[in-house]
């Protein structure tokens, strides 16, 4: 047939299949599949086996899934064991990370860790995240391979920057320790808040003996407990132990919408949550509305909004203070000061730190009011008498600002016209980026975090000298 002729059949054959619909074509495997992820699974061994038994790798690894786990099948380490091993030898790296584990534990064979080395190595050469943090371990521990710090911290690393959590421990716990590479509190503390933020719980435990003993960081005792707490309701004995040696309880109740909010299942809190809310709930209406505000995975502003409505129906300041906020900051609503400073005001009423704090940013930036700073400054002073850490920032801003007014007036008499009027933007600018840095760490907590951004007028050259 010649080559013109050929083209000729091909479009036809492709006139002709546009009309079919694609699942006409579906075969075996793809029905194998749809029977496993239906959980039909006698059905979906019966499907697989003929492909597995042809030489499919992928059909292979799921016999051998079946047989370890008993699906379909009766439960058998060692037909488990012949399927990973028919496939790893055909280069999966799934069925080659399982391989390795039979090998590991002794199942269905005699414990071989030297040949678990070997599958897990190959297996983490493909990409193979937890191999990668298998191989980092055995390097480490000297486990079925001959020791060696250096590769360790070489596989920790691949695994850590392909999201384990446990890798990025492991790797902390060894720039910690310097093992293999100089102590560097400072590195191991970004690896332990890294696991940390995505729920593991001896993350959260080594970062808080970080913050405990002053490790790169300020001596926070209060976070640390904070963070031994939630690493307890995460499971993690270490921190149990740290709190019993440090002398402190763990008064946080084992609730389960916030361990799964610990452990980054935002779905599974939101639905504990909501029925709570619909059942009168005010602190879960709060929970919600502050999930739904700022977790990007199930952010939704609409909901958020309407579940702080509900609670500032009940008078809750908490909800005054996060709905203000939608407002002045104009998060999924038009930018209103005026709601904003209406909800800060009720919050103040109620004694509410954050509230009172919050309305006397109003009034010294005159965000839909006049500017007061006089009115401002003893709002200032009130929410740092109940304990605002941020209030009590600009309180000390202003009277050391007072001082360096002084001393800038005095310098300025000596200046040239030039000169004032560059010192003066540097300055404004510099007290913009106190106040808006400030503001960043106010509105950055346990649900998200917000940078400051200067304005375009600071960022030249001439502001910068």
């Amino acid at each position: 047939m010649t080559m013109m002729n050929k083209l000729m059949v091909w479009a036809a054959l492709a006139s002709l299949f546009a009309f079919v619909p694609l699942t006409a074509f579906a075969g075996p495997y793809e029905e194998a599949q749809k029977a496993s992820r239906a959980k039909e699974y006698t059905k979906a061994v019966s499907l697989f086996r003929p492909l597995a038994e042809a030489g499919n790798d992928d059909a292979q690894w799921y016999m051998g899934t079946f047989y370890r786990k008993g699906q379909g099948v009766e439960k058998s380490y060692e037909k488990a064991l012949y399927w990973y091993d028919r496939s790893a030898r055909n280069g999966d790296p799934d069925s080659q990370y399982e391989l390795a584990k039979l090998y590991y534990y002794g199942d269905g064979t005699a414990k071989d860790h030297k040949t678990a080395f070997k599958w897990y190595l190959k297996a983490a050469e493909q990409g193979n995240k937890d191999a990668a943090y298998d191989v980092g371990y055995a390097y480490k521990k000297a486990d079925g391979v001959k020791k060696s710090y250096k590769k360790a911290l070489k596989w920790y690393h691949i695994a850590s920057d392909n999201g384990d959590d446990n890798a990025s421990v492991s790797l902390g716990i060894m720039y910690e320790n310097g093992e293999g590479t100089k102590k560097d509190y400072r590195k191991a503390g970004k690896l332990y808040a890294k696991a940390a933020e995505n729920g593991n719980a001896k993350g959260r435990a080594y970062l808080a003996d970080l913050y405990y003993f002053g490790h790169a960081v300020n001596v926070d005792k209060a976070k640390a407990v904070q963070l031994y707490r939630e690493a307890d309701l995460l499971g993690s004995p270490y921190a149990k132990k740290r709190l019993a040696e440090f002398g402190y309880d763990n008064p946080m109740p084992h609730d389960k919408a916030y361990i799964a909010y610990l452990k980054k299942d935002f779905k599974e809190a939101i639905s504990i949550w909501k029925k709570r809310a619909l059942s009168g709930d005010i602190a879960a209406m709060v929970n919600l509305g502050n999930v739904q505000k700022s977790v990007a995975s199930v952010k939704d502003y609409k909901k958020a909004k309407n579940w702080y409505e509900l609670a500032v129906t009940f008078n809750n300041t908490e909800a005054m203070v996060e709905l203000g906020d939608m407002y002045q900051y104009a998060q999924g609503v038009p930018r209103d000061y005026g709601k904003a400073y209406a909800l800060y005001k009720q919050a103040a009423r109620a004694n509410d730190a954050r509230g009172v704090y919050a309305l006397a940013t109003l009034y010294d930036d005159g965000h839909g009011i006049d500017q007061n700073m006089k009115l401002a400054m003893a709002l200032y002073e009130k929410a740092a008498e109940m304990g605002s850490a941020d209030a009590k920032s600009m309180v000390k801003f202003y009277q050391d600002k007072a001082i360096k007014d002084a001393r800038w007036e005095q310098m300025v008499a000596n200046l040239d016209a030039i000169s004032a009027r560059v010192a003066r933007q540097k300055r404004e600018c510099d007290e913009l980026a106190y106040k808006g840095n400030l503001e960043a760490s106010r509105r950055s907590g346990q649900y998200y975090t917000y940078h400051y951004k200067p304005p375009t007028r600071c960022l030249g050259s001439n502001v910068n000298r």
